[in-house]
């Protein structure tokens, strides 16, 4: 199991449900974390990247750094500013890791985290791994992809290049390839709650690395999450092995972390 559990107290407010699998691939280089304590909840995947000796130890690097300073700063009054903050430090972490040689790793990783308390939920992601909002039997995608194909997306809507442009590079070899992640000399996206989402009895966040969303569409996560809401474990278990089914070319790391608001 590839999530580290970090249960101080239950939490009345909030089940937490979880799942690694490390798909058809030779290691696992994704890391999830979550922390239970009556004050909040709190949860991080990274999916890292460059193979074992970089990906692995980038997300181990990030998480084991991120976890640290959450607990220094727990209660802090301006969640935003510190989750900003936290993904440029994490990215200067991640940058300066060495290799066995010497040699900078050459490795990286991407984030989502989510932190909970009472009915206010912030998250902060980068990279290309997702955030998903389930109210009533609705999916809603909270975050962006760092990608190419964002980027093409942007120059679009500012007028660089034209719609026939962005339409051959956007269905490219490219176009998943990722523009943002830690570990990057200068980081160049980070998307962070800038305002609290206010939860909603039977809302459950989704945070999963991309083994699942590129092997299920936001219809399916929903509709698997719903169907086995009662318990997070086994909504996170499922969802999780439905992506290991639909995989289409062999499975990559997959990771998911469900949060859900019991109401107040």
């Amino acid at each position: 199991m590839n999530i580290i559990k970090e249960i101080q107290e239950e939490n009345p407010f909030y089940q937490i449900g979880s799942r690694g699998i490390i798909g058809t691939r030779d290691y696992q280089q994704d890391l999830g974390y979550y922390y239970t304590g009556t004050d909040c909840v709190f949860s991080i995947i990274c999916d890292g990247m460059g193979g074992m000796e970089g990906g692995e130890r980038a997300s181990r690097v990030a998480v084991d750094q991120f976890v640290q300073d959450f607990r220094q700063e727990r209660g802090v009054v301006n969640v935003p500013e510190f989750l900003v903050k936290e993904a440029g430090r994490l990215n200067q972490v991640v940058a300066g890791l060495k290799n066995s040689s010497g040699a900078p790793l050459q490795g990286g990783t991407t984030l989502v985290a989510v932190y909970c308390s009472g009915n206010q939920m912030y998250w902060v992601s980068v990279g290309d791994s997702r955030i998903y909002l389930i109210r009533g039997n609705r999916i809603k995608p909270l975050n962006r992809e760092h990608n190419y194909r964002l980027t093409l997306q942007m120059n679009l809507e500012s007028g660089l290049i034209n719609k026939d442009t962005y339409d051959r590079e956007s269905t490219g070899r490219q176009a998943d390839a990722l523009v943002s992640y830690i570990g990057m000399e200068q980081l160049a996206m980070v998307d962070v709650s800038q305002a609290p989402i206010i939860m909603q009895e039977g809302d459950v966040v989704v945070l999963c690395s991309d083994g699942v969303c590129k092997s299920l569409n936001d219809s399916q996560i929903c509709a698997m999450v719903r169907d086995n809401d009662v318990d997070m474990d086994i909504a996170a278990d499922r969802l999780t092995g439905m992506a290991m089914r639909y995989g289409a070319r062999g499975q990559d790391n997959t990771t998911v972390i469900l949060v859900k608001y019991l109401g107040r």
